[in-house]
C-alpha cells in the first residue's frame, strides 16, 4: 500500500486531505469504505442524518440504527482519525454536501474527498489522485471513473458518469478528470440486499424516474438482463463479468465475498 506522509501542515508536498461522508444507512459497506482511504486523508468526517434527505420520505423505519452505524464507523480507527456528526433539520442533500465541505475547510483542509459509505478505493488509486489534484492546481472538482458492482461481486456495470470526488479549496471553479488509467472507484451502490435497494428507492432524488417494472424485469432478474439501469435506458447498462480478484483486498473479509457467482440477496 502506497501512504501519504503528512507534516500537520499546508505546503506543496504535503496537501491536508479531509474527507466527509453524508450517512442515512450502509451499514454493509461502511467500515470498507472507511478503511479504503484512512491511510491517505488526515480526518474522515461523518454526517448522520436520521431521516431522508433526497427529496423523498416514507414512513418505513431507515433499515439500520445509528447506534450499528456508529459501531460499524469506529470499527477501524487507530489514530482516531474518525469525526461524527449528527445533523439537526438539514434534510436537503446539496445544503448537507454544503455544510460538510465547510467544515472540512474550517478544520484547515487543502483537499477535500468525498466519499458515499457504498465506495471503496483502491490505495495506489486514491494516492495517485491526491497527488494529481494537488499538483496540477487548476481546479476545484475532480471527477473520477466508477465501476458499479451489479448484485454481487462478479458482475459490474460502467458507464461516463463521472462524479466529483475531489475538491481543490485553492480553487472557487472549474472541472478537470482523474485519468482514467490511474484505476476507479468500486462503487457497490447496486450489490446490496433486495431490502436495502426497496428502501432505497422508497427515498431516491430519481424514485419519480424509476422505469416501470424494474424491479421485476431487471433487479429480480438472474443472470443479469441486459440494459439494467433503474431510470436510463437504451442499453445504458449492460451488466458483464467482473473479476473480483481487482478489488481490494480487503473486501476479502467482506461476507458477499463467500457468494460465489450467486446473486445478493
Amino acid at each position: 500500500m502506497v501512504g501519504r506522509i503528512h507534516s500537520g501542515g499546508t505546503n506543496m508536498t504535503n496537501p491536508k486531505v479531509h474527507s466527509y461522508v453524508i450517512l442515512h444507512y450502509g451499514l454493509d459497506y461502511l467500515p470498507y469504505a472507511i478503511q479504503s482511504i484512512y491511510n491517505y486523508v488526515d480526518v474522515i468526517n461523518i454526517f448522520y442524518t436520521d431521516k431522508p434527505s433526497h427529496g423523498y420520505g416514507t414512513n418505513i423505519l431507515p433499515p439500520e440504527t445509528k447506534e450499528k452505524l456508529q459501531q460499524a464507523a469506529f470499527l477501524h480507527n487507530p489514530d482516531k482519525k474518525i469525526k461524527w456528526f449528527d445533523y439537526q433539520g438539514i434534510l436537503q442533500e446539496g445544503v448537507q454536501r454544503d455544510t460538510a465541505v465547510a467544515v472540512c475547510k474550517s478544520q484547515g483542509a487543502d483537499i477535500v474527498l468525498v466519499v458515499d459509505s457504498d465506495e471503496v478505493w483502491d490505495g495506489l488509486t486514491l494516492d495517485l489522485a491526491i497527488r494529481k489534484v494537488w499538483e496540477s492546481n487548476s481546479a476545484r472538482n475532480w471527477l473520477i471513473n466508477f465501476t458499479h458492482l451489479w448484485r454481487s461481486f462478479n458482475w459490474c456495470c460502467k458507464d461516463e458518469g463521472w462524479p466529483v470526488r475531489l475538491l481543490d479549496l485553492r480553487h472557487i471553479d472549474g472541472t478537470e478528470y482523474i485519468p482514467r488509467e490511474y484505476g476507479e472507484i468500486y462503487h457497490f451502490g447496486y450489490a446490496v440486499t433486495d431490502a436495502i435497494m426497496r428502501y432505497k428507492w422508497q427515498i431516491h432524488g430519481h424514485k419519480g424516474e424509476l422505469r416501470p417494472n424494474w424491479f421485476e424485469t431487471k433487479w429480480d432478474a438472474w443472470p443479469p438482463p441486459e440494459d439494467c439501469h433503474p431510470t436510463n435506458e437504451k442499453g445504458f447498462w449492460n451488466p458483464e463479468l467482473f473479476d473480483r480478484g481487482r478489488l481490494p483486498k480487503i473486501m476479502q473479509s467482506h461476507p458477499f465475498w463467500g457468494l460465489g457467482m450467486e446473486r445478493i440477496e
